[in-house]
């Protein structure tokens, strides 16, 4: 938040990079990002290897590695497309990770992106607050947020 990072992406770019955040199925699938999620993607690693390698150098017991990888692009895509509006079943074919998985995946993405939002609003950023808030409104739709499935 500090870098700049999220000022540079548009608020759905910002949903699909926030989703590496969150603990996620393992997915079997090869990962192949579009550039405009590349490149946010490869800043996330090396702020993290920084991260990591300061952390080393305090004495503390990390892996580099290891620590760079918690940081997982599985459903990036995912996430940048449906919050750009498609269909569940479209988003249901990006991946191998189950349909309960997504869902699980977008609400606490959605609550993520509600704290960023609230850290944004701290440090006094209004647009970086809109940012979340926008990315925070653009997935929560549909079948992912409906109260029952029964319905």
């Amino acid at each position: 938040m500090f870098d700049g990072l999220f000022n540079d992406l548009d608020h759905h770019q910002i949903v699909a990079l926030a989703s590496c955040f969150l603990p996620i199925d393992k997915s079997n699938e090869q990962i192949h990002l579009k550039a405009d999620l590349a490149w946010p993607f490869r800043h996330l690693q090396d702020t993290a290897r920084k991260i990591a390698e300061v952390q080393c150098e305090c004495k503390l017991e990390v892996d580099v590695q290891q620590y760079v990888e918690v940081f997982r692009p599985y459903l990036m895509d995912v996430m940048y497309s449906w919050s750009k509006g498609a269909k569940f079943s479209e988003i249901c074919e990006l991946t191998d990770i189950f349909e309960g998985g997504i869902i699980r995946v977008a609400r606490r993405l959605d609550e993520f992106l509600n704290q960023l939002q609230a850290a944004a609003r701290a440090i006094g950023d209004a647009n970086l607050e809109k940012k979340f808030g926008a990315g925070s409104e653009s997935i929560r739709r549909g079948i992912m947020f409906a109260n029952s499935l029964y319905l």
